[in-house]
């Protein structure tokens, strides 16, 4: 098995870095001679690692005084339904999907309580892969009600669709409930979003109704350092 083309191997190390929180949003990373040293490498090889990252907005040039680490959290609204793709659009940046599974199930016990339906009921399953500007941002697995909602299996999710986009525009959001946790990523979570196993991430679970129907239960997982939660309340004083 070939090795990482080095550039390929200081972008790791770069990602890697700001994923474990050495590198921080804002602040300036190791010059290109300290890298060229570090990787004993050519600076024109750094260069090319720190362009490629500059160009995806993960690194921010600034003349005169170096590289420094990109803002690079979304702000996760959780009082309302949110598309991703919509979200990352909306910033300017690229949206692409991968699809890695979609089939129907049979609902095991937990995922029967979550969708208020029969263990062993027909559920729609997905499993989606979310990327900003090419590197990996978030990684879904929801779970429909297939009795309601049974095309959802018949769809093609990827860089124009998402399954939460499917769902909004043919069975509008009436009601949500949202829990938030952060954990560690498993080796399958850190293999997905290209972080170290191990890392802090930030967990989203949702459940929708439409109407009076419990229709979906999502798990959307993001590195920590890659998202920030966003909730805006309206207080009632009187």
């Amino acid at each position: 098995m070939t090795s990482q083309p080095a550039y390929k191997q200081i972008q790791s190390y770069i990602l890697r870095s700001i994923d474990l929180g050495i590198f921080k949003p804002e602040t300036q990373i190791p010059t290109e001679l300290e890298l060229c040293a570090q990787f004993n490498v050519s600076r024109m090889t750094v260069n090319k690692a720190i362009s490629e990252l500059s160009q995806k907005g993960i690194l921010s040039r600034k003349a005169g005084k170096g590289t420094f680490v990109a803002s690079l959290k979304h702000e996760l609204p959780v009082t309302k339904a949110f598309d991703i793709f919509d979200e990352i659009s909306l910033s300017g940046n690229k949206y692409s999907g991968h699809q890695l599974q979609l089939k129907v199930i049979a609902a095991s016990a937990e995922i029967a309580l979550q969708l208020d339906v029969m263990e062993g009921s027909d559920i729609g399953y997905c499993k989606v892969l979310h990327f900003e500007n090419d590197i990996p941002l978030m990684l879904e697995e929801r779970y429909v009600n297939h009795a309601i909602v049974p095309d959802f299996v018949k769809q093609q999710f990827g860089d124009t669709e998402t399954p939460s986009g499917y769902l909004q525009r043919h069975f509008p959001v009436s009601e949500m409930e949202h829990m938030i946790e952060v954990a560690l990523s498993t080796k399958v979570i850190a293999q997905s979003l290209s972080i170290k196993e191990g890392s802090p991430c930030l967990q989203l679970s949702r459940r929708t109704w439409t109407g009076t129907t419990l229709i979906s239960y999502v798990n959307m997982v993001t590195a920590g350092s890659r998202y920030k939660l966003k909730l805006h309340s309206r207080i009632d004083n009187s």
